[in-house]
């Protein structure tokens, strides 16, 4: 798969709802026998919600958050709200399902095999990361939850993905309960890391997802 990555800037605006298009776009093209594409994103400051998500995840009223410059938006993805922009990577694998894990309806595997690629990251990062499963779906280390997942299947070609907390930045989970928890989360760097850490982080997120999903690695999938 070809690799895109795009980082939000004030001078070169780049928003989940963006991310989203753009994926949608790829996602037609793999209908049409076309490449698929890892999209690797730091987005602007964003809470979405997952089908299953509603306001009572939030712990501060829409217009506060909307003054603290932070969007709210509705998506096709699984699970609850959560939170995405500076200091996150987020990674989509946007594919049909058998050409990313062997089997068509193999949506437990990606999902594995995103959060296996995660958890390694951590671990170069030299943090003792953990695979939770169930209401605590994601990686976490023993300060909080570092990653978390949320995908849809459209049409066999999945979409959506992962998000990494690479470092923190003021705005980050700011009036939200992430996936309905009232439990913290953690960071890989320290809030004034370089953006050189920044991009190495992401570029190991991608290597790590490729690996896995070439071997279809995934304990317990």
């Amino acid at each position: 798969m070809e690799l895109e990555i795009r980082r939000h800037s004030p001078s070169q605006p780049w928003t989940y709802a963006d991310l989203d298009r753009h994926q949608r776009q790829i996602a037609e093209r793999v209908r049409a026998g076309g490449e698929g594409a890892l999209l690797l994103s730091e987005v602007a400051p964003v809470i979405t919600f997952g089908r299953r998500a509603g306001l009572a995840e939030l712990t501060l009223p829409e217009e506060s958050l909307r003054r603290l410059g932070v969007e709210l938006l509705p998506t096709g993805r699984g699970g609850l709200a959560t939170w995405h922009g500076p200091g996150q990577w987020v990674l989509f694998a946007v594919d049909r399902l058998d050409r990313l894990t062997g089997d068509s309806k193999g949506v437990r595997k990606a999902v594995c095999v995103l959060l296996a690629a995660a958890a390694d990251v951590a671990r170069g990062q030299g943090v003792e990361a953990e695979l939770r499963e169930g209401a605590e779906l994601g990686v976490w280390s023993s300060r909080g939850k570092l990653a978390a997942v949320g995908v849809q299947v459209s049409g066999r070609v999945l979409l959506h993905g992962l998000s990494l907390n690479a470092r923190p930045s003021p705005q980050a989970f700011v009036g939200l309960r992430p996936c309905g928890l009232d439990a913290p989360v953690d960071w890989l760097l320290p809030a004034a890391a370089p953006d050189e850490q920044m991009d190495l982080l992401g570029k190991s997120l991608v290597v790590a997802v490729e690996k896995h999903f070439a071997s279809a690695n995934c304990p317990g999938a």
